[in-house]
């Protein structure tokens, strides 16, 4: 478990802050592809408030929530369970999503009381967190402090696919159907998720000998894990966490609903893809101290193509929609 007390605001955070949190990621997302985060200053509080106005959304009219869903290719709005899939190995995935794009457009506030005001606040303090996270990263890499927060400066503006995603996960009474999961397994597209958790309820990780292992809920806490255009800028030291959300077997675990917040945290839609110059160790098979190491994971871009943000982007989400 990683664990950060944050002094001093995002935009200007002490520097013995970020050089502690620099070495916990370092070893953490090297070693694992996560971290779990505390006294990272979002409170209960304001989660359980977003948790609370989207089961008001939910609630609402199957032809009333249908007016707020995601049309391709933005990815902004509502997506009803069985919408999305994963992974091929999966007939239907349970979950009520709201991807938040944005802050001042297409969100139920007529619908459900208060809806952007919570979500608005909630997502400032997830940037905040995102900001010293990206500083933490940069240092982690002995790259200027400012490296990846230029390139990830407009969020929830246009030109940036950063997302607050607001999940739902249905109770089940009885075991599923063969191939009726939560959420498929799969890794994450842009440069790293923050993830809060109300409980437990089947989230798992793929560890380096693939195999699959439970995450426990730790109450307060704030997962993060890589995505797959760090795992690409970072020629896979930092590789991208492959998870999943298995209907849990026990029968008083699955029988509760299950409610998180994923901040998929992105660069601006322009912004070229290509590996850097990255510290690394003996064990990554380099002969100096500053090198690049060959990536062979199929869903990042291609060593010696140039993609941009929004062009993976766009190629996971033509994957993930795909009827």
């Amino acid at each position: 478990m990683m664990s950060s007390h944050i002094s001093g605001t995002a935009d200007a955070p002490c520097k013995s802050t970020v050089r502690r949190v620099a070495a916990q990621l370092n070893r953490a997302m090297s070693e694992k592809g996560l971290a779990l985060l505390v006294n990272h200053g979002i409170s209960d509080d304001k989660l359980r408030a977003v948790y609370d106005a989207f089961d008001n959304f939910c609630d609402l009219p199957e032809d009333v929530k249908n007016t707020f869903r995601r049309t391709s290719p933005c990815n902004h709005g509502y997506v009803p369970p069985g919408t999305e899939r994963f992974s091929s190995e999966c007939v239907e995935e349970m979950r009520h999503a709201f991807n938040i794009c944005w802050l001042d457009r297409n969100l139920p506030d007529a619908e459900v009381q208060g809806f952007q005001a919570v979500v608005t606040t909630l997502a400032q303090d997830f940037q905040k967190l995102a900001a010293l996270l990206l500083r933490a990263l940069a240092s982690s890499l002995d790259l200027q402090a400012e490296y990846f927060l230029d390139s990830h400066r407009n969020m929830f503006q246009e030109g940036n696919e950063s997302c607050m995603r607001l999940l739902y996960y249905p109770p089940f009474g009885a075991p599923p159907t063969p191939g009726v999961t939560r959420c498929g397994e799969h890794s994450d597209y842009g440069t790293f998720t923050l993830l809060a958790q109300d409980c437990e309820g089947g989230l798992e990780v793929q560890t380096s000998s693939h195999r699959w292992g439970r995450v426990g809920h730790l109450p307060g806490s704030i997962l993060v894990n890589t995505g797959e255009l760090l795992a690409s800028w970072t020629n896979n030291k930092y590789p991208a966490l492959r998870h999943r959300v298995v209907v849990p077997e026990q029968p008083k675990i699955r029988s509760k609903a299950r409610h998180s917040i994923a901040f998929f945290v992105h660069p601006g839609n322009d912004t070229p893809i290509t590996p850097i110059q990255c510290q690394v160790t003996e064990a990554e098979h380099c002969t100096t101290n500053n090198c690049i190491v060959k990536n062979s994971k199929s869903n990042h871009p291609k060593q010696n193509t140039i993609y941009t943000a929004y062009q993976h982007l766009q190629m996971r989400f033509r994957e993930t929609y795909a009827s």
